[in-house]
């Protein structure tokens, strides 16, 4: 059995799950213009697609695009790839690690930053709330949306992303319900045969610690932020996924709607996972 693609959260949830994400999405077409692209990519960027010609550049230049757009047609998708967005004036930069596929006509990108810290921390020491996750989440948050931010008009655009995003994405909801999960987060723990025994139901069964998850649990209920997180999940035959965490939550009178989760296979799954805090993002 397939993953239902059919399964795809409402254009509301979409517009606030791609556009107010902790991690960097455009949809360009295959030149590199952008159709749409969220805060935490202009954040990336430095500035607006619009004040660097509405093109998506990497490394500051044409020509760092392009050798990915060629990569990119040769291959259909990459993974990881370490790249530079610089701002308009080309001092000011940030590393990154970009995902991307490309379907037909377009091209879907998924860019976290690269750092050094995480949230949550296990402590609550000043120099955890400036800590470059911190620094980072805040960053985002503080960003108005763009001009080419993702509208209910491009609702084609922002389900296609949904169903084909090189990495995983869930919406966990009220009691910890997988409310919706995208094809690559099915397969990312084994369930594209069986996708509802994953998909509705609880979001315990697929971390291994279950500490963690409770943590988590109340921290989204709060909308704390959980940025660069190493754990691992469990896949439907009990095989640890070494997985990196990037989750922010639409959360009112301290109930969460949804969350927002990107999920990527960790590029070092010999490193240490994180453990269990008892640190509250400042209010």
């Amino acid at each position: 059995m397939k993953v239902d693609h059919t399964n795809t959260p409402s254009v509301d949830q979409l517009v606030d799950v791609i556009g107010n994400s902790s991690v960097g999405i455009a949809v360009t077409d295959t030149s590199g213009a952008v159709v749409l692209h969220n805060k935490a990519l202009s954040v990336l960027m430095g500035g607006e697609a619009d004040h660097l010609g509405k093109r998506l550049l990497v490394d500051g230049r044409e020509d760092g695009t392009a050798r990915l757009l060629e990569r990119l047609k040769e291959t259909g998708r990459i993974d990881n790839v370490a790249v530079t967005f610089r701002g308009p004036d080309g001092d000011a930069h940030r590393d990154a690690r970009v995902n991307a596929v490309l379907t037909g006509e377009r091209v879907h990108w998924v860019s976290r930053p690269e750092l050094g810290e995480r949230l949550p921390v296990s402590n609550t020491t000043p120099e955890d709330l400036s800590s470059d996750a911190a620094t980072w989440i805040r960053a985002v948050d503080e960003r108005e949306q763009p001009s080419l931010a993702p509208t209910a008009e491009q609702a084609e655009v922002m389900a296609e992303f949904y169903r084909v995003a090189p990495v995983a994405i869930h919406l966990i909801g009220l009691n910890g319900e997988v409310m919706y999960a995208n094809p690559a987060d099915v397969a990312l723990v084994e369930y594209t045969d069986s996708p509802t025994e994953y998909v509705g139901n609880h979001i315990r069964r697929i971390y291994e610690d279950q500490g963690l998850l409770d943590d988590f649990l109340s921290r989204w209920d709060e909308d704390s932020p959980i940025i660069n997180f190493r754990a691992n999940f469990v896949t439907k035959e009990g095989a640890p996924r070494p997985v990196l965490i990037f989750s922010t939550a639409q959360a009112q009178d301290g109930n969460v709607n949804n969350t927002r989760c990107f999920v990527f296979n960790d590029p070092e799954p010999q490193r240490e996972r994180d453990t269990v805090s008892a640190f509250g993002w400042p209010a």
